[in-house]
């Protein structure tokens, strides 16, 4: 009978030097796997038409490089790290009329996550007390917002404007009322406070409903009558006009959810209401009255807010950007 025989450190060697190369390899791909994608998603933006759209009031986006600046003063932010700022990009505005958002607030502050929707750079907003998502949470919602009122993307009294988000909500998180996106009063004395918002709403009965969100009561709001789902990516625009007609009817905001076509149906009511925009603040990721609230919880990639009703070609031009740069074609 033979004897086993142990191997050598020479033999060990060779085998953990192999492991270690493997290792490299595999680690070295998925980092230019994911250099190709924001190359990629950055090359789509700059060469898209949506620049030549007119009238952009705002434009956050996740992917062009030095928007960030993280809590530690860097603007190359890595993985998972709080962001003190993220700056409009908007090409049509310049530096000085931009607004950028931010929030001072202990534990409030969103995360960059290098690869999020699509596998690019999106900003992942901690709804609170959220203990079974893809990044637990601890007790404070974030968002972030500006209050700077020379370059709101909306002046006061505004009754024409667009609004487009793309999101992913974290497990279970559609079942509440979470609003994406919103200009909104900032008055403690508006109550109920009036939003201008892209968002969905949630009740005990009936979650998961995107829309063009008007005021916290769900009867007040232009909504979907289909839930959406969560871990789940999704385009949402609004095309906004409390002008005309001069009765307001569901012809007043035209929504698209992930689709070149329009939703044709709403929630059956007959008291929609236009919304009162303020000019005190506008944020991401929660409401933007005097009390934050109805926060979101998931990942949030891009905003684009234009200062009117975009035609029907011009909306579909910035669905088809969103649509090929997150691959998002349901």
């Amino acid at each position: 009978m033979k004897k086993n025989k142990a191997f050598s450190l020479v033999e060990l060697s060779v085998v953990i030097l192999i492991i270690g190369i493997l290792v490299a390899g595999v680690t070295q791909s998925g980092r230019l796997i994911r250099q190709i994608k924001l190359s990629t998603a950055r090359s789509i933006t700059s060469s898209s038409d949506v620049a030549s759209i007119r009238d952009i009031t705002a434009w956050f986006e996740a992917s062009t490089e030095g928007v960030f600046t993280d809590i530690n003063g860097n603007t190359d932010v890595e993985d998972k790290i709080e962001i003190n700022e993220w700056r409009d990009t908007n090409p049509q505005k310049s530096k000085g009329d931009k607004p950028k958002l931010g929030n001072t607030a202990t534990n409030a502050k969103p995360k960059y996550i290098s690869s999020g929707i699509n596998g690019i750079p999106s900003v992942y907003f901690d709804g609170g007390a959220n203990k079974t998502g893809n990044f637990p949470s601890d007790s404070t919602s974030d968002y972030v917002f500006s209050t700077d009122g020379p370059t709101m993307p909306l002046i006061s009294k505004d009754k024409t404007y667009s609004m487009f988000a793309v999101f992913r909500a974290d497990i279970g998180k559609v079942k509440n009322t979470s609003i994406i996106t919103q200009i909104g009063a900032n008055d403690a004395a508006n109550s109920p406070q009036s939003f201008a918002s892209i968002g969905f709403i949630g009740t005990a009965t009936d979650n998961g409903l995107p829309g063009f969100i008007t005021g916290p009561d769900k009867a007040a709001s232009w909504v979907k009558g289909t839930a959406i789902n969560d871990q789940t990516d999704y385009i949402v625009g609004a095309l906004v006009d409390f002008v005309a007609p001069a009765t307001v009817d569901t012809t007043s905001v035209k929504l698209y959810v992930n689709s070149l076509t329009p939703v044709t149906t709403f929630d059956s009511k007959t008291n929609y209401v236009t919304t009162e925009v303020v000019a005190n603040k506008f944020s991401i990721g929660g409401t933007a009255g005097s009390t934050p609230a109805n926060h979101f919880t998931g990942l949030i990639s891009e905003v684009i807010v234009f200062d009117r009703k975009l035609k029907d070609e011009e909306a579909q031009s910035v669905m088809k950007y969103l649509r090929k740069k997150y691959n998002i074609l349901n």
